[in-house]
């Protein structure tokens, strides 16, 4: 376990590192710092970066971009003793209003790969960091998922959601300038990741219902909840 128990982790540049743990669940428990990790896409890490990683114990990095955005040199962090796993779940396409958000997130969610990502979570060694660009979209939908398996309440899952806006605003304002999208497109608002939840569970009910229909075993799910909840 993180023994400091941080929720942001900070790197020399890598905005938006930060640890899932702390989380109460819905029958007492709680989320393990240490175990599960959600980040913008690490560009490049120091000496001190990698040392860190090493003291937190990530085995396992998920890039969840595709195409040439999961490029080798892209991936920012070729630390030694770190597997990389290129997952992609979505495009790089940017929906033009934010009403269309929540659908999105809903396509990120039955993408193909979807299944393989909960499958890495469950059986690799150590722990584990997902990322997309700027970890939100992606990252969130994961993530998302992540906490309603835990039994994490729809609060605080919106509420980690959200931390991206502060995490990472400095480049979310020069994406506002980048296109013509609506700016609210880019902004991490609770009304985005609670819409999907309420999507979510109207179709599929509990992310272990959704995740046991999507090829993710029994067995991966418990291995999941067994590192993550204490």
């Amino acid at each position: 376990m993180n023994e400091l128990c941080l929720r942001r982790i900070p790197l020399s540049d890598t905005p938006n590192f930060r640890d899932l743990g702390g989380y109460s669940t819905i029958d007492g428990k709680v989320t393990k710092f240490g175990v599960f990790f959600r980040s913008a896409c690490p560009r490049s890490l120091n000496a001190d970066d990698e040392m860190q990683f090493n003291k937190l114990n990530i085995t396992t990095a998920i890039d969840l971009r595709g195409g040439s955005n999961a490029d080798e040199k892209k991936r920012g962090f070729l630390v030694n003793g770190i597997t990389i796993c290129n997952i992609p779940i979505g495009t790089n396409e940017i929906p033009k209003s934010a009403i269309e958000v929540p659908s999105g997130y809903m396509q990120i969610v039955e993408n193909n790969n979807f299944a393989n990502v909960f499958k890495t979570l469950a059986d690799c060694d150590g722990a584990a960091i997902f990322h997309c660009f700027a970890g939100k979209d992606r990252t969130g939908v994961v993530a998302a998922v992540l906490l309603m398996l835990a039994g994490v309440a729809d609060e605080d899952i919106i509420a980690d959601y959200t931390l991206t806006y502060a995490y990472f605003l400095k480049r979310l304002r020069q994406d506002f300038l980048r296109t013509d999208a609506e700016p609210n497109v880019f902004r991490p608002l609770p009304e985005h990741i609670e819409s999907f939840i309420r999507l979510f569970r109207a179709k599929y009910d509990t992310a272990r219902d959704f995740l046991l229909k999507i090829g993710v075993t029994a067995q991966q799910i418990d291995k999941i909840l067994s590192k993550f909840i204490f």
